[in-house]
């Protein structure tokens, strides 16, 4: 099968819309249309289920979205290795990260990378918790830096540490001159919530549910650098990582004050790839540098994972 029809199977897939997909690729959506029908013909099988707000995939699609996968990233670490023959690092490293994460650590590492490796390009997004599993079975990320789930077998976590939850305020907040504070403490302020930000926003509530503690959002945004004027101006607790606010609690403009809790103590992030995909040669030399500058995340003791 023709290279393109791939990819046009895999994005119609990955957005649920041809129209969608076209809009992204820059391709008239009739185009896409018309190839996927041919290849529905070629195969005797509808690949999509057609409804009115778009297209969802039938059985024989699953089934061919794999080998267009396997496929596509095959292709694309071969054609890194053969680059590679020639003394030259090249290729494009797919990254996603937690927006904490965007801030100071991975444009370090993406800097330093460049100016040893000029051909290397990248693609980095913020991504939420709650996606990074899918996103790198499907091969559009190469990399994730995210909160650690260990129900997903097919992860491979290469290096973690421990970044514990805490109540983020501004410097004149009540709470601020506290050593500790538990969920209780926080719920008699407004809270800084965030949305869509799995295993976190769950794991929240049920330590609230389990106290029976009623939260007070005063405001829910999936947007760090507002929720991060909202803090500054004093608008209410956040619950966070320091890894976002890092400049700001140093300058003491925002103070993390650790919760009591154990289960928002333990929270580790770690780098994760996917298990059942060979490394291309730029995915790799991206992964050890991040593993090589891991201490910079946390000052708390790392742990490495199985892969390392």
């Amino acid at each position: 099968m023709h290279a393109a029809v791939l990819r046009y199977v895999e994005e119609v897939a990955r957005h649920g819309s041809i129209r969608r997909a076209a809009q992204v690729m820059n391709i008239a959506s009739s185009a896409i249309n018309r190839q996927i029908l041919r290849l529905e013909r070629d195969l005797g099988a509808p690949l999509f289920a057609r409804r009115r707000d778009g297209v969802s995939l039938t059985a024989a699609g699953e089934v061919l979205l794999g080998h267009v996968r396997s496929t596509l990233g095959g292709f694309r670490q071969v054609r890194d290795e053969i680059e590679g023959l020639r003394g030259v690092v090249t290729g494009q490293v797919r990254l996603a990260a937690l927006d904490s994460m965007l801030v100071q650590f991975v444009p370090a590492i993406l800097t330093a990378l460049s100016q040893r490796h000029p051909q290397l390009s990248f693609s980095v997004v913020a991504l939420g918790p709650a996606n990074v599993a899918e996103e790198l079975r499907s091969g559009h990320v190469d990399i994730a830096i995210s909160f650690v789930d260990q129900r997903h077998r097919d992860i491979e976590v290469a290096v973690e540490c421990k970044a514990p939850l805490g109540a983020v305020v501004a410097k004149g907040h009540p709470l601020a001159g506290r050593r500790r504070v538990t969920l209780q403490d926080c719920a008699a302020y407004p809270a800084i919530l965030v949305q869509d930000r799995m295993p976190l926003t769950p794991t929240l509530e049920a330590e609230f549910a389990a106290r029976r503690t009623v939260i007070r959002g005063r405001v829910i945004s999936n947007s760090l650098e507002f929720m991060r004027a909202m803090l500054l101006a004093g608008q209410g607790v956040g619950f966070f990582t320091r890894l976002g606010f890092a400049e700001e609690i140093a300058r003491g403009e925002l103070v993390h004050i650790p919760l009591v809790e154990p289960r928002l103590r333990n929270i580790r992030i770690g780098v994760m790839t996917f298990r059942r995909r060979a490394l291309a040669p730029a995915v790799a030399l991206v992964l050890e540098e991040i593993r090589a500058n891991w201490g910079a995340v946390n000052p708390l003791p790392q742990r490495r994972g199985s892969g390392s």
